[in-house]
């Protein structure tokens, strides 16, 4: 051994000999000789329909096309950049499938004749051995002993031995050298599964540096080829700044470069890919370029199951003939599907209290905490009724019997059809778990509505053993509240009953005796209540594999379990069987990823669906179905792409809201969509005398396109003149970009710029929406609202989206809370713009507008010298007297009219818009200015687009 080399730890025993069990993958030699792809799909077949194994294999293979980019049955070298690292997302949804596309997408990678296969499995040691257990069992398909035997194919490090066991080994023992050693030498790939965590990034860069060394890469005829799909990827993998101290993404980085502080490879013939997974990318997205994790080359969308879509073209979910048992329950089915079923909806929501006049803060937390006590009173009735009428079902009956033992592991398993759980997620103090918890014991115990009063002895608290006698008594205290969950249940059963295959059975009250019997001698004498969590006083991780002790076999531990847990289980971990989840918690700026990693509701629930509910706050529930739909924008978009001709890389558009940020991990920027109710261009052009006649030339030319009339109040006095018919709102983007300064001509490449491209892309437009000059592109002389070429872009966008045109992410400025694409929004009509030019005291300097009547206006300009300070001359409050920016009323009468008190006010929706032109004076200069003020009604496109600081 080298002397300072690690010992090679502990390792299989490898038996001589032996009979070849069912689970042996070299039992034939044909399977040995099968590809990857075909092993793993043969092992995740009998799970997934032929629809769904369709949709797999179709994005793994967009993904591993792209992250091993190929051309002639070799690596196509010229598509990596000089860094030799391309970089790439793939966004799923929460519980989903990720780690089914990522296996795949490995599958598919050895396939293609990998060398180095690397997956990072998360931050936890419990979502570690998850990965490791479903990398051997579907993608390597072997057991932890009978790994061995396919040695010959693949180095799999750690070793089973190594991490399977309760006494784990640590980086420095399980990365065993010479046997990775002999893995090259032979031309085997490596598979490297390691946790997230710094300790273990380190240890593996050291033992990568060792056993694939300069001279091995010199001495190749062929570029040596890394992978690495990182799995929650948004969880540790994001620099905040340049300045950060972050350690984990650069030690990411320092795999293929060798140092922290590098992003190339660390040898020429050294080509590195780097796939970044997960549901919330929104961080990942907004990081600046800095991180070399940042992706750069390619995205991928994941689609998931449901009633409707198809697999081509692609869609954000697809039809699965198999019906709603397979179907992804998400927030189209939590959030949207049961919307206004009442108490047959699966969310159910309570007002959060606020103070009342004259209330004190005691008062008001007194009434805060009877409202927590209801709503947990309410969960746990739903979760134990419904626990009751599914024990009554075929099979059902001994599911949650934990003290029954069975001869065979098989046996267990058959009397276990599934479990049914319950999580409770009060806050991210751990501290809070704990007394949550304690605070079921109570429940049980006390009175109803007297739970506060009841103390608990050190032993409870410790134990958390909730008394069946306790329970039963509860059930006959209120029995009418836990009986009213049976219609509740029914009314949701028929609420689903339109989905295609529905396999749910009646649920009548008239059964109520039984459901009580059950819960008395099935449900009370097996509930057990956990804590997850990073405490030590916790547990690990939710159990629900069958149970082994001196006397048999037992049904999984957490058959039937309420989970208090925070953090802990927004990353990787799943809730088998989670039907009731009660959330109370909040933030006073929420963070969209952060709180969408929470939904552990959803999942594939189609088994039980009917008894599934969220209880929460109604602000809370708006929340998520806001994060919903923004999640849907984003991916309709990387989808757009994925079905295009042109490949596009780099970031797709995050949306955020006004209530709450795409995520606090990085900063990032508010960019409203909408320009608002009276956007000014207020720009002038001062020193480049060309571009400012060019300017007065627009207007010159405007006036002679149609009839133009005095435009006079109602005492007779002339504001302006007004052309006599209104234009499009895509003729008035027309002169919008017409307009040349300069000092303003912004860059395509900005973000401010590109984001008009991710809407072309998402809503399907052809034209381009944002047309500067590109004479001399720079950076944004004013905001985006002041911006002319933006508020074209702007009016040509709402022009695209009238008539039927989905549009995700969207809603219209009036409504908020409703989004773009339901029927009375889709087909609302496109607003036209009336004309105008305002009359100031000065003449004109250009001798044809002034043989036209129009007389220039005076306007202070700003400290450079570039904008005007303000536009908008004389207001209206109210009565007989419009201000500028409603002087367009005078002519075309339409009412009523807005009135304007308090600030800026839209023209209501259905009114025309305006645009009020004024010739500013200039008398220092040779050419007078010309500045436009807007004003839009309600009903346009609009949301909030989360753009780099």
């Amino acid at each position: 051994m080298t002397v300072g080399e690690p010992s090679v730890g502990p390792v299989t025993i490898v038996p001589v000999g032996g009979l070849v069990d069912a689970h042996d993958v070299s039992a034939e030699t044909s399977r040995d000789e099968a590809s990857w792809w075909a092993r793993y799909r043969s092992n995740v077949a009998g799970r997934l329909s032929g629809t769904a194994l369709a949709a797999l294999e179709a994005d793994a293979r967009y993904v591993a096309e792209r992250a091993l980019p190929g051309v002639g049955g070799a690596l196509d070298e010229a598509a990596w950049p000089t860094s030799r690292v391309r970089t790439g997302m793939v966004v799923g949804s929460v519980q989903s499938g990720k780690t089914a596309s990522m296996l795949g997408v490995a599958a598919l990678a050895l396939d293609a004749g990998v060398d180095l296969l690397i997956l990072l499995a998360g931050t936890r040691v419990s979502l570690w051995l998850q990965t490791y257990e479903r990398l051997l069992a579907q993608l390597d398909g072997s057991t932890p002993e009978n790994a061995y035997r396919r040695r010959n194919q693949r180095l799999i490090l750690p070793q089973p031995a190594d991490i399977l066991h309760e006494q784990r080994a640590d980086p420095a023992r399980y990365l065993q050298r010479p046997m990775a050693r002999q893995a090259l030498k032979a031309g085997r790939p490596i598979i490297c599964v390691v946790p997230k965590e710094d300790d273990h990034l380190i240890m593996l860069r050291r033992f990568l540096a060792d056993v694939v060394t300069h001279d091995l890469l010199d001495a190749r005829d062929r570029p040596y080829s890394m992978v690495l799909l990182d799995d929650e990827a948004d969880d540790a993998s994001v620099l905040d700044s340049d300045r950060s101290q972050k350690l984990t993404p650069r030690l990411i980085a320092s795999l293929w470069s060798g140092d922290p502080d590098e992003a190339a490879t660390r040898h020429p013939n050294l080509l590195a890919t780097y796939v970044a997974y997960t549901a919330t990318p929104q961080a990942n997205f907004l990081q600046a370029t800095h991180n070399p994790l940042s992706p750069r080359d390619f995205n991928a969308a994941l689609r998931t199951p449901g009633a409707i879509g198809s697999l081509e073209p692609r869609s954000l979910s697809y039809a699965e003939l198999a019906g709603v048992r397979s179907y992804y329950c998400g927030g189209e089915i939590f959030y949207e599907k049961l919307l206004h079923a009442g108490t047959g909806a699966l969310c159910q929501t309570s007002l959060f209290p606020d103070l009342r006049p004259g209330e004190s803060e005691a008062e008001l937390s007194a009434r805060r905490d009877t409202l927590r006590w209801n709503m947990l009173s309410d969960a746990m009735r739903c979760f134990l009724v419904g626990a009751a009428v599914r024990s009554l079902q075929p099979g059902w009956d001994a599911a949650y019997d934990h003290d029954r033992r069975y001869i065979t592991e098989a046996d267990a398993r058959q009397a276990a059809p599934g479990p049914h759980t319950m999580l409770i997620h009060p806050s991210a103090r751990k501290e809070d778990h704990f007394s949550t918890a304690q605070d079921i014991v109570r429940w049980a115990l006390a009175e109803p509505g007297k739970e506060a009063d009841v103390e608990l002895d050190d032993e409870v608290s410790e134990l958390l053993v909730v008394p069946r006698d306790a329970l039963a008594r509860r059930l006959s205290l209120e029995e009418d509240q836990w009986s009213a969950w049976l219609a509740r249940f029914e009314a949701t059963r028929i609420g689903l009953a339109s989905l295609p295959h529905t396999p749910y059975q009646p649920i009548s009250p008239a059964s109520w005796p039984q459901v009580r019997a059950a819960l008395v001698d099935h449900v009370f004498p097996n509930l057990r209540v956990r804590v997850l969590n990073s405490d030590p006083a916790s547990d690990d991780r939710p159990r629900f594999e069958v149970g082994e002790d001196e006397a048999g076999f037992h049904v999984p531990p957490d058959s039937l379990s309420i989970f208090v847990a925070g953090n802990v289980l927004s990353r990787g971990l799943t809730l088998e069987g989670l039907t009731t989840s009660l959330f109370l918690r909040g933030a006073a700026e929420p963070a969209a990823d952060t709180q969408m990693q929470m939904q552990r509701w959803f999942g594939y629930r189609g088994d039980f669906l009917p008894f599934c509910r969220v209880f929460t706050y109604e602000d809370q529930l708006q929340l998520f179905r806001r994060y919903h739909v923004n999640d849907n924008a984003l991916k309709s978009e990387i989808i757009s792409v994925m079905d295009g001709d042109d490949e596009v890389s780099g970031p797709a558009l995050v949306l955020q809201g006004a209530s709450f940020v795409a995520t606090s991990k990085v900063e990032a920027r508010k960019v409203p969509l909408s320009p608002g109710p009276r956007p000014s261009v207020r720009l002038v052009e001062s020193e480049d005398d060309d571009l400012a006649r060019h300017n007065i030339q627009l207007a010159v030319d405007l006036l002679g396109d149609g009839e133009w009339v005095p435009l006079k109040d109602d005492n007779g006095l002339e504001r302006g003149i007004i052309r006599s018919e209104p234009v499009s709102a895509r003729a008035l983007a027309d002169l919008l970009d017409g307009l040349r300064y300069s000092h303003h001509d912004p860059d395509l490449g900005n973000e401010l710029s590109q984001r008009w491209d991710h809407y072309a892309r998402l809503l399907g437009i052809d034209d381009p929406l944002f047309s500067p000059p590109m004479r001399n592109s720079q950076g944004y002389g004013t905001e985006p609202q002041s911006c002319p070429y933006s508020i074209a872009a702007y009016l040509r966008l709402w022009a695209s989206l009238t008539g039927d045109h989905s549009a995700p992410g969207f809603y219209p400025t009036d409504r908020p809370e409703v989004p773009w694409n339901y029927s009375d929004t889709m087909h609302a009509s496109m607003p036209d713009f009336y004309l105008a030019f305002r009359h100031g005291q000065a003449q004109a300097r250009d001798p044809r507008l002034a043989a036209l009547g129009i007389r220039a206006v005076t306007r202070d300009r700003n400290e450079s010298g570039a904008a005007l300070q303000t536009l908008w001359g004389t207001r209206g409050y109210g009565g007989s007297y419009h201000g500028d920016e409603l002087v367009d009323y005078y002519y075309h009468r339409t009412t009523p009219v807005p009135g304007i008190q308090g600030g800026a006010s839209w023209r209501p929706r259905g009114h025309p818009g305006l645009a009020l032109l004024h010739v500013v004076s200039a008398p220092e200069l040779p050419t007078d200015f010309l500045a436009i003020g807007l004003g839009l009604p309600h009903g346009g496109p609009d949301h909030i687009a989360a753009l780099r600081t």
